[in-house]
């Protein structure tokens, strides 16, 4: 506020010249939630047969699904 006292302004005058200040009621607004789909079986034992050259890339393409879920169906189940 020493500022505004140095330049010789009141909050209600700043508050007269914009008009008047609704406060903000919500400052972050709500997370989704993310459900995420799961690869079906027969989709994973195919990308587990697949030639281990493959990049998941590749596999991503092909499979029509995520990088992170071709590594997840390849690596972790």
């Amino acid at each position: 506020m020493s500022l505004l006292r140095r330049i010789g302004l009141t909050k209600e005058e700043i508050e007269r010249m914009l008009g008047p200040v609704k406060p903000f009621v919500n400052a972050k607004p709500p997370r989704k939630k993310r459900a995420w789909k799961r690869i079906p079986d027969d989709m994973v034992a195919r990308i587990k047969k697949e030639h281990h050259t493959m990049t998941n890339r590749e596999l991503a393409k092909k499979y029509k699904i995520s990088e992170s879920a071709a590594w997840t169906a390849r690596n972790l189940r």
